[in-house]
């Protein structure tokens, strides 16, 4: 195979260079055993930073950068890329046979050999590769390091020619395999890499949540209230009708993100009241519980809008999203007098059932382990249909997707059977998630018309929302919502 001649001429300028100093620093770079504490401690590091404790999205890009990935998804995709690049360099020097230039005979007597190597073939660089791969899915991850990880590429792949073992071309292609294998898999796994995992989703009831989206903004104003337990918070409140819809946010959710849901309410004809609930925005309670004890929260909240804003609890509507939803149904059960009605949106019975639909038995049992001992017992003991008495005045809706993996079909339906309640599915809908662009207005808004107008009094069958906002017949069981007949 004939070889450029740029490629030998390059060698040997910068093989020709001549210092002990650079040769001591090379030698060091290129050894293989010498990088072992540096990968070590950068996954430490990675462990502990990435998704360990996050970090508000309004910080700094180092602290975006790492709270946005999943560390162990990372450290699998290094591990992926660099073995695939180094199996292709292994086939590709087995085929090509490129003789190293201090094996070479044509070239050896003006070499500089200032190396160990295993091997006698060139051509691609396996060091280069490698490195090349841990820089590119480094830089895809977490950007700020791109400049430094692909300098330390760099200064392998320069060690590669300098010490007399490869030529400039085996080096750029090295980089080039490494570079491209590192792509392939990131494009694999960056939808796994930006999802929590068990130990992130765990670490939410150990660390404040991230704030994803800004506080509600004018006409939204800010009402300050206070918990039942005695924290003060800082509600949302937007003026519209004399009826009320205190709407509360789920585990994923935050203040800000129920702006959507509450426009609905406000479009209707709705006064809206925006719940915060600890260990999210700006409650000075800064961990989650789950539930259990946000129910003090909504209930301070509903204090507030009857006693000091004038709102008739027979008027007033609570719309709860995911762990929202399971606090609204506690809290209508321990209240003295009645709200109107009490919309689940996406419900769980219980918390750890809700898991074993969305993650299967055996990964539900490892997040109890790494579950704080406190959250786990309160969320075992956390079932809020269990404080709803017979008989109850209040009307409960209960809203679900037929792709909600979370909340299904016949969760809704089993609830709205104890409670005498209303069930609403939503075609092709999973669980509610207002930071996302994926909930369909047209259908959030025909589900919520059907939900008020069954809480006034309009006496109705469950039913089933297409994606077209338009209501059909309520299938005969769950099984048959979900398309499992």
């Amino acid at each position: 195979m004939l070889w450029p001649a740029w490629d030998r001429s390059l060698f040997l300028a910068v093989n020709g260079i001549d210092s002990g100093f650079l040769t001591t620093v090379m030698r060091f770079i290129t050894n293989v055993d010498n990088w072992i504490p540096v990968l070590a401690c950068y996954i430490l590091m990675l462990l502990w930073w990435g998704r360990t404790r996050p970090h508000p999205s309004s910080g700094n890009r180092w602290k975006r950068a790492f709270a946005s990935r999943n560390p162990r998804i990372v450290l699998l995709c290094m591990i992926i890329a660099t073995a695939g690049s180094d199996q292709i360099c292994y086939h590709l020097k087995r085929d090509v046979g490129r003789a190293r230039p201090c094996f070479d005979e044509s070239i050896s007597a003006q070499v500089s050999y200032r190396g160990d190597v295993y091997g006698n073939r060139s051509f691609p660089s396996a060091h280069s590769a490698n490195s090349a791969s841990l820089a590119a899915v480094t830089a895809f991850a977490y950007p700020p390091l791109a400049p430094f990880v692909f300098l330390l590429s760099a200064i392998v792949g320069f060690s590669r020619v300098y010490l007399g073992v490869h030529y400039p071309l085996d080096v750029l292609t090295g980089w080039s395999i490494g570079m491209l294998t590192a792509l392939c898999v990131w494009l694999v796994f960056r939808r796994m890499a930006s999802k929590p995992g068990l130990i992130g989703f765990a670490n939410r009831f150990r660390y404040r949540q991230p704030v994803d989206c800004p506080l509600p903004a004018a006409p939204w104003q800010p009402v300050n209230v206070e918990s039942l337990d005695g924290y003060q918070m800082k509600g949302y409140f937007h003026r519209g009708g004399e009826d009320l819809a205190v709407v509360v946010h789920g585990l994923h959710g935050n203040i800000g993100s129920m702006v959507h849901p509450g426009e609905l309410f406000w479009k209707i004809g709705f006064s809206v009241f925006l719940v915060p609930l600890r260990g999210h925005d700006d409650h000075p309670l800064l961990v989650t519980c789950g539930g259990p004890a946000e129910a003090y929260d909504l209930a301070g909240v509903l204090e507030h809008v009857r006693d000091s804003m004038g709102f008739d609890r027979r008027r007033t509507v609570i719309y709860g999203s995911s762990m929202g939803g399971s606090v609204a149904l506690k809290v209508s059960g321990l209240l003295g007098d009645s709200v109107a009605g009490v919309i689940s949106h996406g419900v769980f019975r219980n918390f750890f059932e809700a898991s074993v639909f969305r993650m299967g038995r055996l990964r539900t049992a490892l997040l109890k382990l790494f579950l704080p001992r406190g959250v786990k017992n309160g969320l075992k003991a956390f079932v809020p249909c269990d404080y709803i008495g017979q008989p109850h005045k209040t009307r409960f809706v209960y809203i679900n997707g037929t792709r909600d993996r979370i909340s299904p079909p016949k969760t809704g339906l089993s609830l709205a059977k104890e409670t005498k309640g209303l069930e609403l599915i939503l075609e092709r809908a999973g669980h509610p998630a207002w930071l996302h662009d994926g909930w369909n207005r047209p259908q959030m808004e025909t589900a919520l018309n059907e939900a008020v107008k069954y809480i006034q009094g309009l006496d109705t069958k469950h039913l089933s929302v297409d994606g077209s906002g338009f209501i059909r017949n309520y299938p005969a069981s769950p099984e048959a919502a979900t398309g499992r007949e």
